[in-house]
């Protein structure tokens, strides 16, 4: 059977297996996800700094007033960014528990600043949150979008479920994270051949 293909991308076929249950909580896995930053690229990083006055409230204090701290000096050259690069988000003690680093728009509460001013500002979904962060545990990578295994394996914490939650597949528990990496059509695609796999087209 031929790959499923949306959007120019490859669509793996572990979107359909199991999950372990049904999506995370933040404060409850303290935002495992958030450990060790992420890439973002360029053309967030400026969307973000646009945005930087009304950003301010939203972090904690100790960073909010030097947007020039919010982003590491070194790029990346890759063609999975719209643009070819990307600044990775710099990383600091947490807020929560300063023995552990964070992303530096992680909140005492578990909550990511960029998502939280997105909604108090009215931007929408996904605002200001990078599409890396967004998607996650969704990944696009050399054109193939599919769940993040890799990363989940080496901190299970970060597998965004919930243990004894239930196990449908994982195409049903990040549904919007996939939509968001494959759009509307991609996702329904994806479905239309769960529904043929499992008999029920």
């Amino acid at each position: 059977m031929k790959p499923l293909v949306a959007d120019g991308l490859i669509v793996a076929e572990n979107l359909l297996a199991p999950s372990h249950g049904e999506h995370c909580a933040a404060g409850e896995c303290q935002a495992a996800c958030c450990v060790g930053g992420i890439w973002v690229d360029l053309l967030e990083v400026q969307r973000i700094l646009d945005h930087a006055e009304a950003l301010r409230p939203f972090l904690a204090p100790a960073y909010a007033a030097d947007e020039d701290l919010w982003f590491e000096d070194e790029d990346f050259l890759h063609a999975d960014f719209p643009s070819g690069v990307a600044l990775a988000t710099r990383t600091v003690p947490r807020a929560a528990d300063a023995t552990q680093d964070g992303c530096i728009f992680l909140r005492a509460d578990h909550l990511c600043a960029l998502h939280v001013a997105s909604d108090a500002l009215g931007l929408g979904w996904p605002g200001l949150k990078p599409f890396e962060c967004a998607t996650y545990p969704i990944r696009r990578s050399e054109g193939v979008v599919g769940y993040d295994e890799e990363t989940t394996a080496a901190n299970p914490q970060a597998d965004c479920q919930r243990r004894g939650t239930g196990s449908r597949s994982r195409h049903l528990v990040f549904r919007q994270e996939i939509e968001l990496a494959i759009g509307q059509k991609g996702l329904a695609a994806l479905e239309a051949l769960e529904r043929a796999r499992s008999g029920r087209a």
